[in-house]
């Protein structure tokens, strides 16, 4: 008898990844395709039909298949509550039923920054704690929680947002709707953003953080303003939940050590000495496919 071989499918505002995982959680199959977020709401489910045909061709039937998504996923019926800045055609959208239609299985859906903690806590750097959070900075910011060795949803699935937390500039503006989020300040869409404003150029988050460690005074500004306003979140995460390990995932996380600094130094100003002490940041093991991984792992 086979064993059982699990699919992982990881929707995000540019991109979707999809994963082939075995019992031991070995990747066999990887693929990525553009999530097509922006063409309508049919876009994301054609891309998750191609997604789950390239890696789930040649292999042995799923017997499981489980979908990270942006926003509050509601936990019983797999239904997106309200509206998500990154998928900006679903709202109140029922996320299970139309990806089970789409595909032509079951799918199991999670918020997909849990999927990506859960990744992590089992196969991750999070592997062997209790407690932890992982927060992904990519195109925005997600976080995903576990604690007692469980993921944590919230009530209604939107647990972990600290993307959204009022910490930016009064009057500040970011898609979601919160005055003053601090998204914008502390994600790669930002940081590019904010250096085409001061005349970098179009350049995306890498080289930003390439240039800050050629001494670019603009640039090193700009890694500082992020990881300060990164940091700060992560702070009032680590003030409420007391984890031991804050794992740093997604495309920024690529910039590696001089990032894991950087925010060091912002958790330093503002994490009270009781918790500061007894929690470490580390960047993710898993890299871009820890959502898929995630997805995959919690589809039962």
């Amino acid at each position: 008898m086979s064993s059982p071989i699990r699919i992982g499918l990881d929707l995000g505002g540019t991109d979707l990844k999809a994963v082939a995982l075995d019992d031991k959680g070995e990747v066999l199959r990887f693929a990525r395709v553009p999530s097509r977020a922006e063409e309508g709401a049919e876009g994301p489910l054609e891309a998750m039909r191609e997604a789950f045909s390239q890696v789930a061709d040649g292999v042995a039937s799923p017997s499981r298949v489980g979908l990270g998504c942006p926003g509050a996923i509601d936990p019983t019926s797999g239904e997106l509550r309200g509206p998500t800045p990154h998928l900006p055609h679903w709202s109140n959208f029922p996320v299970a039923a139309r990806a089970a239609a789409a595909i032509g299985a079951p799918v199991h859906v999670e918020n997909d920054a849990t999927c990506a903690a859960w990744a992590e806590h089992r196969l991750g750097s999070a592997r062997g704690t209790r407690s932890s959070i992982t927060v992904t900075v990519g195109t925005g910011v997600g976080c995903g929680i576990v604690i007692d060795e469980r993921p944590f949803r919230g009530a209604h699935g939107g647990a972990g947002e600290v993307g959204h937390l009022p910490l930016g500039p009064a009057g500040s503006e970011c898609s979601c709707g919160v005055i003053g989020c601090a998204e914008p300040w502390m994600s790669g869409d930002g940081l590019a953003e904010a250096a085409r404003a001061s005349g970098l150029g179009a350049i995306d988050a890498r080289e930003i953080f390439a240039l800050a460690s050629r001494d670019n005074r603009v640039a090193r500004a700009l890694v500082e303003r992020l990881a300060d306003r990164l940091g700060a979140a992560l702070a009032s995460a680590i003030h409420i939940l007391d984890p031991e390990v804050v794992v740093l995932g997604g495309g920024v996380s690529l910039a590696g050590p001089p990032l894991i600094d950087a925010v060091n130094r912002a958790l330093d100003r503002y994490v009270m000495h009781s918790h500061r002490a007894g929690v470490r940041v580390e960047l993710a093991a898993l890299g871009e496919r820890a959502g898929a991984i995630g997805a995959a792992l919690l589809s039962d």
